[in-house]
C-alpha cells in the first residue's frame, strides 16, 4: 500500500514564490499594453510559463512510500530512492535547493552514503514511523534513523 506525504511549506517560501509568480504574471500582462506581435506573444508565453512553473514546483512536491521505494516528486522532477538502499535519515535545516518547501527537513542518505537528498514531509513523525516500518535495515539513531554500525559521515554542506 502506498502512503503519500505532502511537503511542509514554510510561509516565507510560499510568499517568496507567489511574489515571483505574480511579478512574472505582471510582466506578461504588460505585453498587452503594446501592439500584439510575435515578440509580445512569445514574452507573454515565457512569463506565463515561468509563473506556472514556479507554482507547479511549490504545490507539486510530495513523497510516496511504496513497498520498495520512496518516490519524490517536485513539479516535473522525479527521484526514486530504493528503500533497501537508505542508510540514514536525520533532521536538517540546511537551506540548499531541494525538493522541499520548508527548512524543517530530513537529510536522507542512500546507496552507501554516496547520495543524499533533503525532503520536508509532513507530518514528519508519521513519515519517520512509516519509513521505519518499511526499512528493516534502519534503527532509531538520536532524532533520526540509521543502519546499525554505519560510520557517521561528516555533515559537510548538507548536514
Amino acid at each position: 500500500m502506498n502512503t503519500v506525504f505532502e511537503s511542509k511549506r514554510d510561509a516565507w517560501i510560499v510568499i517568496l514564490i507567489w511574489v515571483g509568480a505574480l511579478l512574472c504574471g505582471a510582466a506578461g500582462a504588460d505585453q498587452f499594453s503594446a501592439p500584439l506581435n510575435a515578440m509580445s506573444v512569445a514574452m507573454l508565453a515565457l512569463y506565463g510559463g515561468a509563473a506556472a512553473f514556479m507554482l507547479w514546483v511549490l504545490y507539486g512536491i510530495d513523497y510516496t512510500l511504496s513497498a520498495d521505494e520512496l518516490l519524490i516528486r517536485c513539479g516535473p522532477l522525479r527521484y526514486r530512492v530504493p528503500l533497501a538502499a537508505i542508510d540514514s535519515v536525520q533532521p536538517s535545516r540546511n537551506p540548499l535547493s531541494s525538493p522541499a518547501a520548508s527548512l524543517d527537513r530530513l537529510l536522507l542518505r542512500y546507496q552507501d552514503q554516496r547520495r543524499q537528498i533533503l525532503i520536508s514531509p509532513t507530518p514528519k513523525a508519521d513519515f519517520m514511523r512509516e519509513l521505519r516500518q518499511r526499512c528493516p535495515q534502519l534503527e532509531p539513531d538520536g532524532d533520526g534513523l540509521a543502519r546499525p554500525g554505519l560510520a557517521a559521515k561528516p555533515t559537510g554542506l548538507l548536514g
